[in-house]
């Protein structure tokens, strides 16, 4: 069961000031610590010894040791078990400070990326004693005020990304799952993202890569695994359980704010795809 669904969904305040920062898992505790909530940066959890659960988007994640969670600005998200560890966040402002940037840092967004669908990274044996080296110089130039190097941190984190962008691979591949990448797709997730509210046709999207919506759909489709269409359904699936569950709310509001023009073919659209209606999700998520 989720929390009382008398507010919308909170995003947690950290007791940190910055762009960056890196803490300690057991540091760090407040009321919604362990209850539903979001950030505004990008974050890593990266548990060193666990047991329990995790909650990312409404699906609960066994937490076992050496393991790392990635979580995209807005994903909703709860503690449900015993941690030690580190926790990461930044924005991609902070990455990406100029021009320069982009063009000589691995972009980290792919790394955030789930199309081929969400799930926690395994550190093997061998990468963690990497990983651990690189949270330690990250920490320590990071308390190096009031000297500390903006571009020494960043080159550090980048090489932290790095490393868990193998382990991700590492994973797919023990899981037949290889990733494959397309500079195409990348962009098409920042459009989705922006315009998943108000514009649900495929010739909008490929208009913008100045390709037919059938290219456009081959292109995702060899990526992801996914059509354009399945993609941007996924997104509004996702937003509306959003809304059903932490706010309230009307269906009827939701609808419109998710850019459907009649309410009874909002309801439709969502039982298509995740098998129940609008109001029996809300009911379910707080029995």
């Amino acid at each position: 069961m989720l929390v009382n669904k008398s507010i919308d969904i909170p995003y947690q305040q950290l007791p940190f000031k910055g762009q960056f920062n890196i803490a300690s898992l057991g540091m760090f505790r407040n009321e919604l610590t362990d209850q539903p909530h979001r950030h505004d940066h990008f974050q890593i959890i990266w548990f060193t010894k666990g047991k329990g659960r995790h909650m990312v988007d409404f699906v609960w994640y066994d937490v076992d040791d050496n393991m790392i969670f990635l979580l995209r600005p807005g994903q909703v998200h709860q503690l449900d078990c015993e941690r030690e560890g580190y926790f990461l966040y930044f924005t991609e402002q902070f990455y990406f400070t100029n021009k320069h940037d982009k063009e000589t840092l691995y972009d980290f967004t792919t790394l955030f990326d789930n199309w081929h669908g969400y799930g926690p990274i395994r550190i093997s044996d061998n990468a963690t004693a990497s990983l651990q080296g690189l949270i330690e110089l990250m920490s320590r130039e990071k308390n190096f005020a009031p000297n500390c190097s903006q571009g020494i941190v960043k080159h550090y984190l980048n090489a932290f990304l790095l490393l868990a962008e193998r382990e991700k691979k590492r994973n797919a591949t023990e899981t037949m799952m290889p990733l494959t990448h397309d500079a195409r797709v990348v962009q098409l997730r920042r459009l989705l993202e922006q315009h998943y509210h108000c514009e649900h046709q495929v010739a909008f999207y490929a208009a913008a890569f100045a390709l037919t919506p059938k290219r456009l759909n081959e292109i995702t489709k060899d990526t992801t695994g996914r059509t354009v269409t399945e993609l941007l359904h996924d997104r509004i699936v996702l937003e509306s359980k959003r809304n059903l569950a932490f706010s309230h709310k009307s269906v009827k509001e939701i609808c419109y704010e998710l850019g459907f023009e009649d309410p009874a073919y909002f309801s439709r659209f969502f039982k298509n795809n995740t098998g129940i209606s609008p109001q029996d999700f809300r009911d379910m998520m707080f029995k």
